[in-house]
């Protein structure tokens, strides 16, 4: 359904908007972007398939769990726990991001992240990460203001990790897969809105095209506006507008600005990440009892 749909979306492109779309950005399924060049919707203008990014980190995370399933005491106290697995997944995609137009410095960047992870105060590995007071790195900023005498280097991860995931990171910086990341693109965007079209007709519940296309306006309507644009359409249906319904509407965007500042206040973020963990966790219980029903994305 996804390939048609996506076909017949950059079929009408020209029509509709005068405009011809150069990139596909997929989640790591290639039937779509197959399924586009097969279609040939402009001809002998090639669409070029990029990959989203934000997918392309979390596919490391989900190798990693499954590696740390498969092979015996590589998890536990001091090895690859949920939280280290969350850490590399976190610097490899910000490695991409930082170096969206090299895939070199990219690969180099990661790599430095994985080395640094493994850096003791005995054997410093930090010669890949970035020099001066402004890296990520806690041992080149103690460098670049020569206090390395009073660095002290946290646990290192375990050569028993390190050697583990190697095969993991040659493949996730292979130059095909790396060159895809070029650009930086992301499918945020339509993620977002997605997750408010089914906050509002759940998966859950079978519903009909009807319910899906009122679901879909709804939300590009409250994602845009807030939930107050809707008053709009409520004095477009000629209804009256009560002032205890102007008054609610307010008061749900003001918590929606509210929620949107707590949410990125430290604490708020540490708890998140708490519970990020978590979650992925209780996934990969369900995953085993239930089997995997959807995986876009996290394709090897």
């Amino acid at each position: 359904m996804e390939p048609d749909a996506m076909v017949e979306m950059f079929s009408r492109s020209e029509s509709l908007y005068n405009v011809r779309y150069a990139y596909y950005i997929g989640d790591g399924d290639s039937k779509t972007h197959k399924s586009i060049q097969d279609a040939k919707p402009y001809g002998d203008f090639p669409v070029i398939k990029k990959e989203c990014i934000d997918h392309v980190q979390k596919r490391l995370g989900t190798r990693l769990r499954n590696l740390k399933k498969e092979v015996k005491n590589l998890g536990g106290r001091g090895k690859l726990t949920g939280k280290l697995i969350d850490e590399l997944s976190v610097y490899y995609g910000l490695a991409i991001r930082r170096n969206t137009d090299s895939v070199e410095n990219m690969r180099k960047e990661i790599y430095a992240t994985l080395y640094h992870k493994i850096s003791t105060d005995e054997k410093p590995q930090h010669d890949r990460c970035p020099a001066g007071a402004d890296s990520w790195c806690s041992w080149q900023r103690a460098k670049a203001s020569q206090t390395l005498e009073m660095y002290t280097h946290k646990p290192a991860v375990p050569l028993l990790v390190f050697n583990a995931v190697q095969k993991i990171y040659e493949d996730l910086t292979r130059e095909e897969l790396l060159s895809r990341c070029l650009g930086g693109f992301t499918q945020n965007a339509n993620e977002s809105l997605n997750s408010v079209v089914w906050s509002i007709a759940p998966k859950a519940i079978s519903s009909g095209k009807a319910v899906v296309d009122i679901a879909t306006n709804v939300a590009v309507i409250t994602y845009n506006g807030g939930f107050s644009s809707l008053l709009d359409v409520v004095s477009t249906l000629e209804l009256k507008i009560s002032p205890e319904l102007h008054n609610y509407a307010m008061e749900i965007d003001q918590h929606r600005v509210r929620a949107a500042n707590r949410s990125s206040s430290i604490n708020r973020k540490s708890t998140r990440k708490d519970l990020t963990a978590l979650r992925k966790e209780t996934d990969e219980l369900n995953s085993n009892v239930e089997g995997q029903l959807y995986g876009a994305g996290i394709a090897k």
